[in-house]
């Protein structure tokens, strides 16, 4: 996939997806973005920050992600790693294509 052409219709079906993680997301959910990854070919990647801040002197930051066909539609791919070494390889082969800091403002 050209990562120069990422079309609306699939930027809107993703960030669809986006929008239910916000409403669902017990903790703050922001940062949501669409990336391209050299380790999973034919895939978009959703990425978005989880913050935990139950424990004010301790928050927790977390990236999550979700898996997409390139026309947007869902896959079932799970993200984890046998290593630190596999998981930075994972991070650093990621291309943001679309980038938004909260999940409801995609279509206005």
């Amino acid at each position: 996939m050209d990562k120069n052409v990422l079309k609306q219709t699939v930027i809107d079906s993703i960030m669809d997806r986006a929008i239910a993680i916000n409403k669902a997301c017990a903790e703050q959910c922001r940062d949501f973005e669409i990336m391209l990854s050299r380790k999973r070919k034919n895939a978009l990647i959703l990425r978005w920050t989880s913050i935990d801040i139950s424990n004010e002197d301790n928050p927790i930051q977390q990236y999550r992600y979700e898996c997409f066909q390139t026309d947007g539609t869902p896959q079932l791919c799970s993200v984890h790693y046998a290593d630190q070494e596999e998981a930075n390889e994972f991070v650093w082969s990621l291309e943001p294509l679309y980038h938004q800091l909260y999940a409801i403002d995609h279509k206005l």
